[in-house]
């Protein structure tokens, strides 16, 4: 068994911490290490460290191997051409150079678990239905009717004595009265976007529901190893469009019986947007008010203050997020975080990259 974490992302709705230069990943949001770091510590107790492989951006290739050193350097792959994750997780895989009959467990670099023994657990659960042939993800049972997360419909369980289940079907983000429906019915867990398969499982669900990618693949396996290959690599990835798992694959498979779902209750988060991150430390630290740097508060609640050495004050405030940075502040209201990306294209068109 071995992990392909996939580290790829910008992490722009983490803004003005996470930058082009810095993404979420490799920041310390959740505690004293970055959440790369927590997502490759907590496979500790399932993988040696050269059975963990992590791909990302050729930018990122140094801070990653920096941020990781008791993984072998080789170990982090560059991705010459960001095509999401069903590309990265097929490139990874053709890199790693693994057994076809192996698992894979694939999963994000930025996510949040409250509970790393039940993860391990749910991830062990996976591989044995994995070892089944089933393509196999994990699905959060959710705590709330979520609008900012894809839902899984459960189908009928694989076995009478386990909850992992066949995937009905795999549902986009909906709107709040259809996600207030889905709970009521029951049967739906939060997409986390981790998946489990055997190596072979995953390629040929590529060759079937993805053939340009296939075909792809086989070009980059044929190349030779030499200096300057990926720009080979890169050339070959320009003729695929994007495509991630959950569209390009998942949702086919699960149309023709292939996808199973492992129920997770491990306190998990995608860390998606200030607010999440806010709602994760809420419940992982027992308060509404999440601090960091030097802070001083009265009577605020439902806050997030992500400071430094600058002292930041509040005084009886509710539902808001400061994040405060060298060159820029952040104060927005809770319930619009997810608005931060659309506001990035406009500093772009009126102060350039500088801030990006």
């Amino acid at each position: 068994m071995f992990a392909i974490i996939m580290a790829g992302g910008a992490g722009t709705r983490l803004w003005p911490l996470s930058r082009r230069g810095t993404p979420k990943q490799l920041l310390a949001l959740t505690g004293d290490t970055s959440l790369l770091q927590q997502t490759v510590g907590r496979l500790q107790t399932l993988l040696k460290p050269h059975d963990i492989y992590v791909i990302t951006s050729q930018a990122h290739v140094r801070a990653t191997q920096e941020q990781l050193p008791h993984i072998p350097p080789d170990n982090v792959l560059g991705e010459p051409l960001a095509r999401s994750t069903a590309v990265a997780a097929a490139l990874a895989t053709v890199m790693a150079r693994r057994e076809s009959d192996e698992v894979a467990l694939v999963l994000p670099a930025d996510h949040f678990i409250a509970d790393e023994e039940a993860f391990a657990a749910g991830l062990r659960e996976a591989s044995r239905a994995a070892e089944r042939g089933y393509l196999v993800t994990l699905g959060v049972v959710p705590t709330h009717a979520a609008t900012g997360y894809g839902y899984i419909k459960a189908a009928a369980p694989l076995h009478a004595s386990s909850r992992t289940a066949l995937v009905e079907r795999f549902v986009e983000k909906p709107d709040a009265p259809t996600a207030d429906a889905f709970i009521a019915e029951g049967g739906y867990y939060w997409n986390s976007g981790i998946f489990v398969w055997r190596v072979y499982a995953f390629r040929q669900a590529i060759e079937r529901f993805q053939p340009q990618l296939g075909a792809a693949l086989e070009r980059i396996e044929g190349l030779h190893r030499v200096p300057g290959w990926l720009s080979e690599v890169r050339d070959i990835l320009e003729e695929v469009p994007a495509i991630s798992i959950d569209v390009g694959i998942a949702e086919a498979a699960a149309a023709e019986g292939r996808m199973a779902v492992v129920p997770l209750e491990a306190g998990w988060s995608d860390i998606g947007s200030w607010s999440s991150l806010l709602e994760a430390l809420s419940a992982a630290e027992g308060k509404d008010l999440v601090a960091s740097g030097r802070h001083l508060d009265r009577d605020s609640h439902r806050v997030l203050v992500h400071g430094g050495d600058r002292l930041v004050v509040t005084v009886g405030l509710e539902d808001v997020i400061i994040v405060d940075t060298p060159d820029a502040l952040l104060v927005c209201s809770r319930d619009r975080a997810e608005e931060i990306k659309p506001v990035l294209d406009e500093i772009a068109r009126t102060a350039g990259d500088r801030y990006l």
